[in-house]
């Protein structure tokens, strides 16, 4: 990518987006250059945490298209960093192939660098919309992983660690076998439509069509911020609970 290129999509990704809700505004976010293939990624830490708990955040195959927002403020509130994908990897894509940073290898890329730069092993876990999602289920390495409506058809759970499946009741068909597993965690959305959170990409209750996460075409989707709110909530609260130490008892 030329050097005017990369500037303006920094400039982009650190300005306020009038589009947003305040507290994604008002975070201070960093871009961080991850191993290929997972390219940009934008970090945001909480304030007055030394050793904060991460989540890594894998787009659908469209890219990063602002539905890791809600979750990434919720994760915040909870003092858990967050570490987005998808938002520019310095190469273009061709429409039909998925995102680069929605795939198992840019999830291990950005577990490494994770470890590096000094975030402990037990206080990293993984989530994924769609296509990311299930990735994020195959890169685990025992973190507690969350997938959002990664569909369960053909879908296999990680084989160790905790795993978290949010998917829309309307498209919970094969879910039960899955939902059966050990430490396998399955919350169904009655009412919401698959890309619930696509808020960027479609108006609250108007349809499209995303990329199918278990296999080629696309299937219909809509917004629905009541949901999105809701898995949002019910994400960050299952990652405090494994990812946050818990707060000392008070001296008696």
């Amino acid at each position: 990518m030329p050097r005017a290129s990369t500037l303006a999509l920094l400039a982009l990704l650190l300005a306020p987006s009038p589009a947003r809700s305040e507290p994604a505004a008002e975070r201070p976010a960093e871009v961080v250059l991850l191993p290929p293939p997972a390219g940009l990624a934008r970090l945001v830490r909480p304030e007055r945490r030394l050793e904060a708990s991460l989540v890594i955040l894998l787009p659908d195959a469209l890219g990063e298209d602002g539905r890791a927002d809600p979750y990434a403020d919720s994760l915040l509130a909870r003092g858990i960093a967050t570490l987005v994908l998808g938002v520019g990897d310095g190469e273009e894509t061709a429409p039909p192939s998925p995102d680069p940073a929605a795939s198992a290898e840019a999830a291990a890329a950005s577990l490494r660098w994770a470890r590096q730069s000094g975030f402990a092993e037990a206080r990293i876990g993984l989530a994924g919309f769609g296509l990311g999602g299930r990735a994020a289920l195959l890169a685990t390495e025992g973190q507690p992983v969350a997938a959002l409506y990664p569909r369960c058809l053909s879908l296999a759970p990680p084989g160790q660690g905790d795993a978290l499946l949010i998917q829309a009741a309307a498209e919970a068909e094969a879910c039960d076998g899955i939902a059966g597993q050990p430490r396998v965690t399955l919350l169904l959305l009655p009412g919401a439509a698959h890309g619930w959170d696509a808020q960027g990409v479609t108006w609250p209750g108007a349809g499209l069509l995303l990329p199918d996460p278990a296999g080629p075409g696309r299937i219909p989707a809509a917004a629905d911020p009541a949901a999105t709110l809701r898995a949002a909530e019910a994400l960050a609260d299952w990652f405090a609970a494994r990812l946050m130490p818990p707060l000392p008892h008070a001296a008696r």
